[in-house]
């Protein structure tokens, strides 16, 4: 990616803003204060940000691109359990907050940018305003009850009910995620997508 660096930094700022006047107001010496403990990454289609098994030592929010997050059974097979686009937290919340191995990996699907901050800098930046450890759990919360979306249609007993409704309720999945990760979400074949996607 090639994006210049005082505008990049400018619309996080802003992105970051937005995001979190939805929970509470943001007062100037906040936004200084998120900004000294924040990093900017910008990472390519493909990347690995968190891997099975590994301990997240990091927190952040998904300022542009789109991400998968999966776990691979015993057979080694890759399961998808879902997808974050931007706008939305990035966070393995056992894994970050308790430091255990995670149960998922997540890796980009588009170019991304990605801020992000550290366990010490999280914690530092709750103790001198404590009024923000309401907002991730505000924020972790909206993100939760949109799951409980997912679990109502990804339990439909049937393949195209599974994805009329995610198309519905989810259109940003068909429009940017690829098949085969689309059918590993739903719990069908590729070639059951396919047929259900022909008959459109």
């Amino acid at each position: 990616m090639d994006l210049n660096l005082p505008l990049l930094q400018s619309n996080t700022m802003l992105t970051i803003q937005h995001w979190l006047q939805e929970f509470v107001q943001v007062t100037d010496d906040e936004i200084e204060a998120i900004q000294a403990i924040i990093e900017i990454a910008e990472l390519n289609a493909n990347e690995a940000i968190l891997k099975q098994g590994h301990v997240s030592s990091r927190i952040g929010l998904l300022v542009q691109g789109a991400v998968r997050t999966y776990f691979t059974d015993k057979q080694g097979n890759d399961k998808v359990v879902g997808f974050v686009f931007e706008g939305q937290p990035l966070i393995a919340v056992d894994s970050f907050f308790n430091q255990l191995p995670s149960s998922v990996s997540t890796v980009t699907l588009e170019s991304c940018v990605i801020v992000w901050t550290d366990l010490e800098r999280y914690n530092a930046f709750i103790t001198k305003f404590p009024k923000y450890n309401k907002v991730l759990i505000s924020g972790l919360a909206k993100w939760f009850a949109e799951g409980k979306d997912r679990m109502e249609y990804l339990h439909q007993p049937l393949a195209k009910d599974k994805y009329d409704k995610m198309c519905e309720l989810h259109p940003k999945i068909i429009e940017r995620v690829p098949l085969k990760y689309i059918a590993s979400y739903l719990g069908i074949t590729q070639e059951t997508l396919s047929r259900i996607r022909g008959q459109k």
